[in-house]
């Protein structure tokens, strides 16, 4: 990595650490810290249980999305056509979600910024991200976080498998070698997989609970 890509990823990073969430919520009344409400997660999802406006929560959704928007448009501008840097850039605005430098490494799960990263990319990753999630939900058990984790592997998984000429003709902008997509969504699948494995490991104790006493 030459010095503008680490300075590209750091900016990134940094973008992604701007708590909109925990913002939001400090401007509602009460002025309560996210943190130490719910889930502790610093997302639009714990927003929604907690706050006082699902209206708030939404917008906090689509600002969180949009810094992953803002990240690949960053790349483009600085990197132009070399799709490594926007793949380092989407990889890091939603690492900066999940581990905020302005709140003590604390974050989101980095599911809306990683949504704004792939509409801009190729939004075949979201159709699969889509598809693994619904059978993660229906199929394997009705719970939103074994459903997310079934959605981060099983798209992955998808992405790796599919040919080259089916993710070149879904791409939205310019990349010489489809691997480096690849890798991409590994490196984002990563980031939500480190903060999906507590909710998980919650949710299954939780389960095993409710059958012995059952």
């Amino acid at each position: 990595m030459n010095l503008g890509l680490w300075a590209l990823v750091a900016v990134c990073f940094v973008l992604g650490g701007i708590p909109t969430a925990w913002i939001v919520r400090k401007l509602q009344p009460g002025a309560k810290d996210l943190r130490n409400e719910g889930s502790g997660n610093i997302g639009a999802r714990n927003l929604w249980d907690v706050g006082s406006s699902k209206l708030a929560a939404v917008t906090v959704g689509v600002l969180d999305a949009l810094k992953g928007v803002a990240a690949v448009l960053l790349a483009q501008w600085i990197h132009g056509a070399w799709f490594e840097a926007t793949a380092w850039a989407g990889v890091a605005v939603v690492f900066g979600h999940n581990y905020s430098i302005f709140l003590g490494m604390k974050g989101g799960r980095g599911l809306a910024t990683a949504v704004g990263v792939f509409v801009l990319v190729n939004p075949i990753v979201l159709i699969t991200w889509g598809m693994s999630y619904l059978t993660g939900y229906y199929v394997i058990r009705r719970n939103i976080h074994i459903a997310c984790m079934c959605a981060i592997i099983g798209s992955t998984g998808l992405v790796w498998s599919l040919p080259n000429s089916a993710l070149v003709q879904t791409m939205l902008i310019h990349c010489w070698d489809v691997t480096e997509l690849r890798l991409m969504v590994a490196g984002v699948g990563f980031a939500h997989f480190l903060r999906h494995i507590e909710p998980v490991r919650t949710a299954l104790q939780d389960a095993d609970a409710d059958e012995e006493i059952n």
